[in-house]
């Protein structure tokens, strides 16, 4: 039960539990954020609390207001201290706070290890609503999402089978995706130069991604946006599509 936060001896490091509590819950809860009132009852803090700690925690950058909501999320700056050194980051950043100002949706920065997917970076638009299918340091297998499966479509036929194979016994958990789904999905984002990944990983949503390739021809990382289905129309996924293409050009003259 919450108590007073009266300045006592002890009030610093109380204080100090309850704002990593704070941050801790909004960790595990990535998907659409939670208000103070779902805060207040995860936590058995009183709600003036939570405002209070949110607010500090707001103003450090390691917690988000939601853009026109009044849910809150956890940073990137929280979420990816491991890897927030990665150069790819770095270079990625600008080109994905454009993207999500310029769509309004959620931008993914994803780069390949072995058989998996790992997102290294997100960035959420203004759009009220948003679909956050993943957050930094989150790993799946290759080519569940918009993201991977752009980078898996870049490698070759082999590997893409050896992947496949690998990974064949965890498909089934993102949305019944089987491997003769994923094989078509590859050749369908080779042919289009893009690739569109939709109800797999996330029921509701609809990606599309683009991979970047390095001087060996290896995909180096990809960039995707995700947004509910209904704002994905054919048209808006190509619209897309080139908006990413673009910000890779840009990224591939600093590489």
């Amino acid at each position: 039960m919450d108590t007073s936060d009266t300045d006592t001896a002890g009030s610093g490091p109380r204080t100090l539990r309850r704002g990593l509590q704070i941050l801790r819950t909004l960790q595990e809860n990535p998907e659409s954020g939670l208000n103070v009132s779902s805060l207040a009852r995860i936590t058995g803090l009183q709600r003036p609390t939570v405002y209070r700690l949110l607010a500090a925690l707001v103003e450090a950058g390691f917690v988000k207001n939601l853009s026109g909501t009044k849910r809150f999320i956890a940073s990137q700056h929280a979420a990816a201290t491991a890897i927030e050194q990665d150069p790819r980051i770095e270079l990625a950043f600008p080109v994905m706070q454009k993207l999500a100002a310029l769509t309004g949706d959620a931008v993914f920065l994803v780069v390949r290890d072995g058989y998996e997917s790992v997102s290294l970076w997100r960035e959420i638009g203004p759009y009220p609503v948003q679909i956050l299918a993943t957050f930094a340091g989150k790993r799946q297998p290759l080519g569940v999402g918009s993201g991977g499966m752009a980078l898996l479509a870049k490698l070759d036929d082999q590997t893409v089978e050896d992947i496949i194979a690998h990974n064949s016994n965890q498909l089934e958990q993102y949305g019944g995706m089987t491997a003769r789904e994923m094989r078509q999905l590859v050749q369908n984002t080779r042919t289009r130069g893009y690739s569109v990944v939709g109800n797999y990983a996330v029921r509701g949503a609809l990606g599309v991604g683009c991979a970047l390739c390095d001087a060996k021809g290896q995909p180096y990382l990809a960039i995707s946006v995700t947004a509910i289905t209904e704002r994905m129309p054919a048209t808006r996924q190509k619209e897309i599509a080139g908006l990413i293409q673009e910000g890779l050009k840009t990224i591939a003259g600093k590489i």
